[in-house]
């Protein structure tokens, strides 16, 4: 049988992750497209998904209000 969670991060429902029966992991499903780094990632709880994703909020939002002159640059 396997087990499934909604993650969210805040008010919003940013993926799920799912167990397959046999499975020892957690495989994360984004459900924004502002989550895709973390989609097909494997987790060994709901739990430390649901910290990834929080996570990968704060680092998205400390980009965001980050003065573009001190932005790195991708080459």
């Amino acid at each position: 049988m396997s087990q499934s969670y909604i993650i969210e991060v805040g008010d919003d429902q940013v993926g799920l992750v799912l167990r397959d029966s046999g499975e020892s992991e957690f495989r994360f499903h984004a459900a924004s497209s502002a989550y895709l780094p973390l989609d097909g990632r494997r987790f060994a709880s709901a739990a430390l998904a649901e910290k990834a994703a929080r996570a990968h909020r704060a680092q998205a939002l400390s980009r965001r209000t980050q003065p573009q002159h001190l932005r790195s640059v991708e080459l």
